[in-house]
């Protein structure tokens, strides 16, 4: 490994830390892409380098990838301007298949502070807009054949209020899939999807969102993770 590629590295480290930081979208103007005049990096600068200096990318070693920006919610709503860090992204025929690792739970002891990834499917839609697009799939575990491991769940297993991955994968992410942008970004927490909606469709009818109340961090992130990663697929070529 280059030592250009280690201090790229080293910055995308240091972005993910600096939580508090002012994503590179709220750059002041004139400083697009070449950093503050304090010398600081910008998300264009790192993400320049990850793709185009180090094997990674269109014609590299591997897919494209790319830090992003999300605003993260702790348990008291408190929101922390953060990042997240998408290291696949494939092009299918009408999708695009993405894997993004981000930092949900930050109130455990920096031990068992993991991250985790979730695996994305989000459609390309006929339309050309972008409000069309669907989210295809999401999973902390297997992508949709089966033959490997998109995901992975970082959070408690159950969490502290006793919710279970399972539980998460077989009520909670299921709503959100076969949704578009428009109802998607509408989304910030839990609490604003409607109770009517989250009970619609086969075998929902006795399920509550309530059941996730206690497990809001998780929850809570989940919407914000598909939001930025949404985001970001809006920048692709595709809705250009």
């Amino acid at each position: 490994m280059t030592k250009k590629l280690l201090l790229a590295l080293s910055a995308v480290l240091v972005i993910g830390l600096m939580g508090c930081s002012t994503p590179a979208e709220n750059t002041p103007s004139g400083n697009e892409g070449t950093g503050t005049e304090t010398g600081d990096l910008t998300l264009e600068q790192v993400n320049h380098f990850l793709n185009d200096s180090s094997g990674l990318g269109a014609g590299g070693i591997a897919n494209v990838v790319q830090v992003i920006p999300h605003a993260h919610i702790d348990g008291p709503k408190t929101e922390t301007p953060f990042y997240a860090f998408v290291n696949f992204k494939y092009t299918a025929r009408d999708y695009i298949k993405y894997q993004v690792t981000y930092l949900s739970c930050t109130c455990r002891s920096a031990d068992v502070n993991f991250w985790q990834t979730a695996y994305m499917e989000m459609s390309l839609p006929a339309s050309g807009n972008i409000e069309d697009a669907v989210l295809r799939n999401i999973s902390f575990d297997t992508e949709p054949s089966g033959h490997y491991l998109g995901g992975f769940w970082g959070d408690s297993d159950p969490t502290p209020a006793g919710v279970s991955y399972e539980t998460f994968k077989t009520e909670f992410l299921p709503f959100f899939e076969g949704k578009n942008a428009a109802y998607l970004e509408a989304l910030s927490t839990m609490w604003d999807i409607e109770a009517s909606d989250y009970t619609d469709g086969e075998g929902r009818s006795d399920l509550t969102v309530d059941t996730f109340s206690g497990s809001s961090v998780s929850a809570n992130n989940i919407i914000r993770i598909i939001n930025a990663v949404m985001d970001y697929h809006a920048t692709d070529e595709f809705f250009q």
